[in-house]
């Protein structure tokens, strides 16, 4: 009977620390990218970088607010290459947007900078004001642009710079 109990209380302490794990994850997004360690950006990080709100629907759903923060900013902060950095090998590079049932979109970085491409793609949190439900956040990318919703991507968990170049390194 004592190892029993043993057992049962083992079991519930690491299904415990799991839920905890998942939860901690849930509420974040880690950020990787090439030769750089990776990043956990939390609720804090996220809420100090610049908040948009576009209007969109998926499905055939009206058009409704969503408010987050512009893809391009979230790779600004860690300092992918922007702007007049976006040159050479660098037009290689592409994000990767996973979910955490690692449903997975990608968009080529061209297409998301504002002096190229310039598409509107929002990590939100909130929707009509409220936070988002257990469905589709606490994280979600929203792409107004798409006609069809298949790059909004529900329970955002992680985003990867990552280059596509087949040129090798300069020395």
């Amino acid at each position: 009977m004592k190892r029993l109990t043993y057992r049962l209380a083992v079991a519930s302490l690491i299904g415990l620390a799991a839920h905890t794990s998942a939860v901690i994850a849930a509420e974040s997004v880690r950020y990787l990218a090439p030769g750089k360690s990776p990043v956990t950006l939390d609720e804090k990080s996220l809420a100090a970088m610049p908040r948009v709100t576009v209007q969109a629907g998926s499905h055939g759903d009206a058009p409704s607010a969503w408010e987050g923060v512009a893809l391009v900013e979230v790779l600004r902060a860690e300092g992918a290459p922007l702007g007049k950095a976006l040159r050479g090998d660098a037009l290689a590079n592409y994000v990767r947007v996973t979910a955490t049932d690692g449903y997975q979109v990608v968009f080529g970085l061209g297409e998301l900078d504002a002096d190229m491409g310039a598409a509107r793609v929002v990590l939100v949190d909130r929707h009509e004001g409220k936070p988002l439900d257990e469905k589709d956040g606490p994280l979600r990318l929203v792409v107004p642009g798409d006609q069809r919703a298949a790059r909004w991507v529900r329970s955002v968990s992680t985003i990867e710079l990552i280059s596509a170049s087949t040129r090798p390194p300069k020395p």
